[in-house]
């Protein structure tokens, strides 16, 4: 795929890269760069999907809760790297320490109850085992 020019309205890879490391710094992970270099129409589709997600400047939600809700989606994916740049995007759209602990708190009991969720045929077998 032929890299986008500005004037097409779509940012440069290199464009997409920089954003990200601005909005990333130390927590932006490998794939963006090795993307730029590989796969440069990858980036801008996955960018244009932020966009359109936490990044959607017509969202009803409040920036911070979109960043925080971010924060636990991606803990429930375990992505470190992604959950701890949202945790520091939604401090700096006001989210507070205790704001972010929520969210970690939120991830953590919606990843334990996934557990017992599907452990919900071994307790059927269970029941049926003890008669």
């Amino acid at each position: 795929m032929a890299e986008p020019t500005p004037a097409q309205g779509m940012p440069t890879p290199d464009q997409v890269l920089q954003m990200m490391q601005g909005k990333m710094g130390d927590t932006l992970p490998e794939w963006p760069a090795q993307l730029k270099d590989q796969a440069p129409d990858l980036l801008l589709s996955t960018a244009m999907l932020s966009k359109g997600s936490v990044a959607r400047a017509e969202s009803t939600i409040p920036l911070k809760y979109r960043h925080l809700m971010a924060v636990s989606a991606a803990l429930a994916r375990r992505q470190p790297a992604c959950a701890r740049s949202q945790a520091r995007m939604a401090m700096a759209e006001g989210a507070t320490a205790d704001e972010v602990m929520d969210a970690v708190r939120i991830a953590r009991h919606l990843i334990a109850v996934g557990v017992i969720d599907a452990a919900a045929p071994i307790l059927a077998d269970l029941d049926a085992a003890r008669g």
